[in-house]
């Protein structure tokens, strides 16, 4: 992270790093994309920490009043609150249980800006909303770092909101356009289809009919030995026509036959 740069700075900066291969974890991909952002001055007691997500009793809102980079364990540390499925938050249930911590002059914008960040998490289908840090000084409220997920299935109730995001690949892996072309089949269709490519040079293809069967398939085959070999992970459901059934298997064929493999290459499905 480069902080506090000018223009020739920043330029400096990126020109070592960009289209560069990186390793995170074990994942392996091209540094691609950068965000450059207005640098904001501030003392690190004004750094704070905000999460909401998604369990199954309902949305849990954690917040710590110490943020920044060495927040640490915030499960342990910060405070939380579960708003219960049709539950509602309030802004005094936000002073009361989460701002325990913080300065008196720091509530209310505090508490305002939680109270409408849940709102815009309910209403935009997030599953994971998290800013650290958030910096409140006397010149207003600040969004340093935040990193979401938003819940994909819900695309039909919130595509006029959402507008043309998209749900780029993890790290590591490539988006395909077949892919793509699957996904835009799903998204024409009431019924539900899934193509995510693992290892298009793998041996092993997968085209299950169910969600729960084809995650019953994958695991199977893992722990029979043969991760390193599954090309794929998808499942057709929810009563598809008989022409997208077919557009989804041909797309699966063309995947698997694309490459040679001198072992050869197996399909297995229901």
């Amino acid at each position: 992270v480069g902080v506090d740069l000018n223009l020739d700075q920043v330029k400096a900066w990126l020109k070592p790093r960009l289209g560069k291969e990186a390793t995170i974890a074990k994942a392996k991909g091209i540094l691609k994309n950068f965000l450059i952002e207005p640098f904001v001055p501030h003392k690190q007691t004004e750094e704070f920490y905000v999460c909401i997500y998604a369990a199954r009793e309902g949305d849990y809102v954690l917040f710590h009043h110490q943020g920044g980079v060495d927040v640490g364990d915030v499960d342990a540390k910060a405070q939380k609150l579960l708003v219960r499925v049709d539950g509602k938050l309030s802004e005094s249930d936000i002073k009361n249980l989460l701002l325990v911590h913080v300065p008196l002059d720091k509530k209310d914008i505090l508490a305002s800006f939680i109270f409408g960040l849940f709102n815009l998490y309910e209403d935009l289908y997030f599953t994971y909303l998290e800013i650290n840090p958030l910096v409140v000084t006397a010149d207003g409220v600040y969004v340093l770092d935040l990193a979401a997920k938003i819940d994909a299935t819900a695309d039909y109730i919130c595509k006029v909101k959402w507008g043309d995001v998209e749900f780029p690949p993890p790290f590591g892996r490539e988006a395909y356009p077949e892919e793509a072309y699957i996904a835009d089949l799903d998204a024409k269709s009431g019924a539900s289809l899934k193509l995510t490519i693992l290892n298009p040079s793998g041996r092993i293809w997968t085209m299950v009919a169910g969600g729960g069967a084809s995650v019953v398939y994958s695991d199977t085959i893992c722990d029979l030995g043969g991760v390193n070999e599954l090309a794929n992970y998808g499942e057709y459901s929810g009563a598809p026509s008989e022409q997208q059934t077919y557009d989804y298997a041909k797309t699966i064929l063309s995947l698997m036959t694309r490459e040679k493999h001198p072992e050869g290459k197996g399909q297995t499905g229901r």
